[in-house]
């Protein structure tokens, strides 16, 4: 292995979990400032190579091979307990003793303005921050450690589009090191990535493109492998057929020549058969929410109307809380409907509101005069954080609890679905996100929704199941209402647009204004607020004293030295940069 270029080499891995192979001689080279974006269907087993490669669990067989010296850091899931009631900058350097948090703190500033927080944010407490931004506070985590190799697995759930822009910018521009992330949003690997790792058939293969690059790629080798397969077929058919005649009229002749070119032959055709090309495994999970029931369909003008709502923060309704005012709202059959906001602004709280108007609502004594339905309205509700399905009952009995269908037809959805009847009494709570996302969608498709409201339905779909979705939605005459960060799945999906912004719900002619707004709004955020100063700020230059800076100054010399000995295809180019600016900077100090 040259470790000059080579950061991680792994060599015929094998691998299974609960004695089903999940890898097969699965080989795959990371090199030096590879930005890898991971793809595969949901239980093909990305996070499982992540924890393989950090050596959390161990290979059955094969070799990971990589350099001693070598760093690797996985961003966590969840932001730990004990760094909640500090301020982000506090919690970044939580790890630092006492005495080189000083010293570490200019490095801490930059990394957390490259992923666009402002020094107002640096201050604030971490359990105040949206579920994003935690996000991007344990991406700056993982990267303090100077990482030569960083691992993301879906580190875009929960962020609304803000984040994800200030997480592509990162990851595009200013991460220093190699990474492979596993994500399904397809802007992101597209935008962050350069090249695409498919797992697939219990192995991988990598492109050096970006993900529709790749996957075009991709599907035209599979086509080709459809077509030499079917040329395959029909010659072992042809080849099946002679011999059967050779067979027959040796037999009919006795002519034992005829009959030993007919075993002859049957031989070839059993080689072919067994060098055949092979085509991929597709996921066996099929996700199900088409609905033809007539009775599902409502011929009217208005399914739901909404005239004059308040929505407020928390349980008091007082001026200072007001979070949005709906004023007048009409929702019509077949509307498609994006609500579009960064996090914060109340989608959530809408979503909820309009999901407790409609039960209130199956009470014939009960009246709202600010949310009113069409009384044909089957509301089916998907909730991003999928509380339903925290269950210990089994897939067949948590969907005769959901659903009135009759047995017959939740037998035939979970097997039209994919599950195995082996599978069918697997506790709800024991299966992985993207299982327990089909079940929901399995339990609208029974329910015969015609108005679905859906948050977040993509985090936790694979890109196949994610297509799935948006041709089942885009074919079904379901009206929908969506909130999702994922701008492929929403410009596919959606026919009318609404925003909400400063307290007010506005409708859109497009997606792109609001993402667009977006990008302005970043734009103006001042320097100081996106990048540090290119000198050190007074607080940083009050905390160094002149030991302290010595210090700094030798560690960054020591390693700029160590980095500059390196080739260039292992030197971290723009990490080297920044320790070369802040030793500058240092020494003007002194």
């Amino acid at each position: 292995m040259n470790i000059m270029s080579n950061l991680l080499q792994i060599i015929d891995l094998n691998f299974a979990h609960q004695s089903e192979p999940l890898f097969s001689n699965l080989n795959l080279l990371i090199n030096q400032n590879d930005k890898i974006g991971l793809i595969g269907h949901n239980g093909s087993g990305k996070s499982t190579l992540f924890s393989l490669i950090n050596g959390q669990q161990s290979l059955d067989s094969g070799e990971i091979r990589k350099p001693k010296n070598l760093k690797i850091a996985t961003v966590e899931q969840f932001v730990p307990e004990p760094l909640k009631p500090l301020s982000l900058i506090d919690a970044l350097l939580i790890a630092y003793p006492d005495d080189q948090k000083p010293r570490e703190l200019w490095r801490a500033q930059r990394l957390l303005a490259n992923l666009g927080f402002s020094n107002q944010q640096c201050q604030q407490q971490v359990n105040l921050l949206s579920g994003g931004q935690q996000n991007l506070l344990l991406i700056a985590k993982a990267q303090l450690a100077e990482p030569d190799l960083l691992l993301l697995d879906e580190p875009g759930n929960h962020m609304d589009i803000l984040a994800m822009s200030q997480l592509e910018q990162y990851l595009a521009n200013d991460c220093g090191c190699a990474f492979l992330i596993i994500s399904h949003d397809k802007h992101l690997l597209n935008n962050a990535c350069d090249s695409t790792l498919f797992l697939r058939d219990k192995r991988c293969q990598k492109f050096e493109q970006p993900f529709d690059q790749a996957n075009k790629l991709l599907l035209e080798q599979d086509q080709q492998d459809q077509q030499r397969l079917k040329d395959e077929q029909k010659e072992i058919n042809r080849l099946q057929s002679s011999a059967k005649r050779l067979a027959i009229i040796g037999r009919e002749n006795d002519n034992a020549k005829l009959a030993k070119k007919a075993k002859s032959m049957q031989k070839k055709v059993s080689r072919l058969e067994q060098e055949k090309t092979k085509l991929t495994e597709q996921s066996p999970l099929k996700l199900q929410l088409q609905n033809s029931s007539a009775e599902a369909v409502v011929n009217a003008k208005q399914l739901l109307t909404i005239n004059g709502l308040s929505l407020y923060k928390g349980y008091q309704q007082s001026a200072a809380n007001l979070l949005l005012m709906i004023g007048h709202l009409i929702i019509k059959p077949g509307d498609r409907i994006a609500l579009l906001g960064i996090n914060g602004v109340g989608k959530t709280t809408t979503l909820q509101a309009i999901k407790a108007a409609y039960q209130n609502a199956q009470d014939e004594n009960y009246s709202n005069s600010n949310i009113s339905f069409n009384p044909r309205t089957r509301l089916g509700f998907y909730d991003q954080e999928l509380e339903l399905l925290d269950s210990e009952l089994s897939r067949i009995d948590w969907l005769r609890s959901q659903t009135q269908a009759n047995e017959v037809l939740i037998k035939q959805a979970l097997i039209h679905s994919g599950v195995a009847y082996s599978a069918f009494n697997r506790p709800v709570d024991q299966l992985s996100g993207g299982e327990k996302s089909r079940m929901m969608f399995l339990s609208l498709a029974l329910n015969q929704a015609n108005f679905m409201i859906l948050d977040e339905p993509t985090n936790h779909i694979d890109l196949a199941g994610k297509s799935q979705l948006v041709k089942q939605l885009t074919q079904s005459q379901a009206t929908l209402l969506i909130t999702s960060h994922d701008r492929d799945f929403i410009d596919q999906i959606a026919n009318r647009f609404l925003l909400i912004n400063d307290g007010k719900l506005q409708e859109l002619n497009n997606s792109e204004i609001f993402y667009e707004t977006l990008i302005n709004r970043e734009k103006q955020v001042s320097p100081s607020a996106r990048k540090p100063a290119h000198k050190p700020n007074k607080l940083i230059a009050n905390e160094l004293n002149q030991e302290q800076l010595l210090e700094r100054i030798e560690l960054l010399e020591s390693k700029i030295n160590l980095e500059i000995k390196q080739s260039k295809k292992r030197q971290k180019a723009l990490l080297l940069k920044q320790w070369q600016e802040e030793h500058t900077l240092l020494w003007s100090k002194l």
